[in-house]
């Protein structure tokens, strides 16, 4: 399928965008990991395009130059607040309804990404779809995160896709259960998806070979989950 590329670079939005050269009604706002629009997160959005739906990816960075150094989008990624954040986010989700012509639009956020597209499925009434690969759910909260995304998880009204590894050094086994039991306690649809031998960040991190053979299995699910409740 034949796509299109475009990139924002502000001063009011941040992100790229991929389409598919017909038009589309649904789309997708995706939440990167702290190295934000990476080769990774590009790279998805193309493949959310094959699969018929407009995909964005938002600059965490807002602009500044890609860097790659792990210490360094920690410490970017801490400098942003949950308020700053929602504001972006509903930035997007509004050109994305009046200047990109979408009528239906999901979340798919990566680590980092995972815990705003919870905060935002919650907060926005929009959003008809909410996936979330290993989301980075500190507890206790860091000191940027004024939002509680476990007690704001029950609020979702969407259906929800948790893709959970076995071997996460971020988001603890524990708060995963929180996480669960709250989604499984909505009205609206939850998938999980649990890779018992699979890291954090397995969809963009090859090895071990657990991580690929997960990626392998999640991937064709998460844009069936996508493109089922959008379409």
């Amino acid at each position: 399928m034949a796509i299109k590329v475009k990139h924002f670079s502000g001063p009011r939005i941040y992100g790229h965008v991929v389409r598919p050269e017909q038009a589309v009604r649904a789309g997708v706002l995706i939440l990167p990991t702290i190295f934000g629009v990476n080769e990774f997160a590009k790279g998805y959005s193309e493949v959310l395009a094959e699969a018929g739906l407009a995909a964005v990816v938002w600059d965490i960075n807002s602009g500044q130059p890609l860097v790659t150094d792990y210490q360094e989008c920690i410490r970017r990624a801490r400098t942003l607040t949950d308020g700053a954040v929602a504001q972006m986010v509903g930035t997007w989700m509004e050109v994305m309804t009046a200047e990109l012509g979408l009528e239906s639009i999901g979340l798919l956020g990566f680590c980092i990404g995972g815990r705003f597209a919870l905060l935002s499925a919650a907060a926005d009434k929009r959003v008809r779809a909410c996936a979330v690969a290993y989301p980075s759910i500190e507890d206790p909260r860091l000191a940027n995160q004024e939002r509680d995304a476990l007690g704001l998880a029950p609020t979702i009204d969407c259906p929800v896709l948790v893709l959970q590894p076995g071997s996460d050094h971020v988001t603890k086994a524990t708060t995963y259960e929180r996480l669960n039991r709250s989604l499984f306690g909505r009205g609206a649809p939850t998938v999980l998806q649990y890779y018992p031998e699979a890291e954090h960040g397995f969809m963009h991190r090859e090895q071990p070979d657990a991580n690929r053979m997960a990626t392998r299995m999640a991937s064709p699910q998460l844009v069936a989950f996508l493109t089922a409740n959008l379409n």
